[in-house]
């Protein structure tokens, strides 16, 4: 594993804590919000993970304990990019958060200068923040610990710590060397239009066309890989209801799409989140030799197709039912 060194501590690999944003990261600051407090010299109280703005969702949602005002905190367990920039915004102005938090691995110039310039235009209620988060070991039998560093607040910014140019990772890099033929055989077959992370780069999504909150995803976490259904409407009770209504059919959707050859099926309606998904599994990994990641890319493509076919006339009755409901 690739280390650096800043100042006397030695830098690790984010994932070295954290295998996965969502699964593994996003839960851990939301139970640690002091340290990330402590960074910003804000007092932080959690209020609610993945809290809903229209479709979409917020990572995290706190409050400011002394201005008594929401905070926004958007994470990413990678480099900062510009699309989670327009995300922390949306998320923002739609939790009702003026003051809005962006974690990520490193920030780019570019975005640092983002965030610099709304705190300069902005009034002073409304304030962002640019945090680094690292992993690092004080020692060499020191255990890896998370360290949190201010990039960008209202009135200043660290330049030591703005990134001159922010290349993707030998990780991601990895995995996109990985999904870039698997898209190009979905988008050659008219399987979908173009995809999309999943959760961060080491799953893609792919929208259906009948809900943009229903999509197909292919990913990888923790020497599994997955391939399912994944479900997070407008509308979180709708969610749930479009899950529930597909887990009732549960055995007839397994006797038509069986899961063999150390596969197995996965139903997690996910109570505590606002999304829901079905999965069919195996064992594999990224760093699987050649031979087997082709075969795992093999894999993730026949199941992709063959659960379109098994859930897409489903999900259009329910839909339409859900539809009446809301219209009667």
């Amino acid at each position: 594993m690739s280390t650096t060194r800043h100042d006397d501590a030695e830098r690790l690999n984010p994932r070295t804590l954290w295998t996965h944003e969502a699964l593994d990261f996003t839960p851990w600051l939301a139970a640690n919000l002091g340290l990330l407090g402590e960074a910003i010299g804000v007092r932080l109280e959690p209020l609610e993970r993945e809290h809903p703005v229209g479709q979409l969702s917020l990572d995290i949602l706190a409050r400011d304990a002394d201005a008594d005002v929401r905070v926004a905190i958007e994470n990413q367990l990678e480099a900062a990019d510009l699309s989670h920039l327009g995300q922390l915004i949306t998320y923002a102005t739609g939790s009702d958060a003026p003051t809005a938090v962006w974690v990520a691995t490193g920030f780019r110039r570019e975005l640092a200068d983002a965030l610099h310039g709304l705190n300069a235009w902005t009034h002073a209620g409304v304030r962002f923040y640019a945090v680094q988060v690292e992993v690092v070991k004080r020692t060499e039998d020191a255990d890896p610990e998370p360290r949190f560093r201010r990039v960008v607040w209202p009135g200043g910014r660290d330049e030591s710590l703005v990134l001159a140019a922010a290349e993707p990772s030998p990780e991601a890099r990895r995995y996109g060397e990985f999904f870039e033929p698997l898209i190009a055989e979905l988008l050659r077959t008219g399987f979908a239009g173009r995809s999309l992370q999943h959760f961060d780069h080491t799953g893609r999504f792919f929208r259906s066309r009948l809900d943009p909150g229903i999509g197909y995803a292919a990913s990888f976490w923790k020497g599994v890989a997955f391939v399912g259904l994944h479900i997070r409407m407008d509308d979180t009770a709708h969610t749930k209801r479009v899950f529930d209504t597909l887990h009732a059919d549960r055995a007839g959707i397994e006797a038509e799409l069986p899961a063999p050859d150390g596969s197995a099926w996965s139903w997690l309606r996910h109570d505590a989140y606002t999304f829901s998904s079905i999965n069919v599994r195996r064992d594999g990994a990224i760093h699987d030799p050649p031979e087997r990641l082709a075969e795992t890319r093999e894999w993730m493509l026949d199941k992709l197709q063959q659960l379109r076919a098994v859930f897409e006339p489903r999900l259009a009755a329910i839909l339409e039912g859900l539809r009446a409901a809301d219209s009667a």
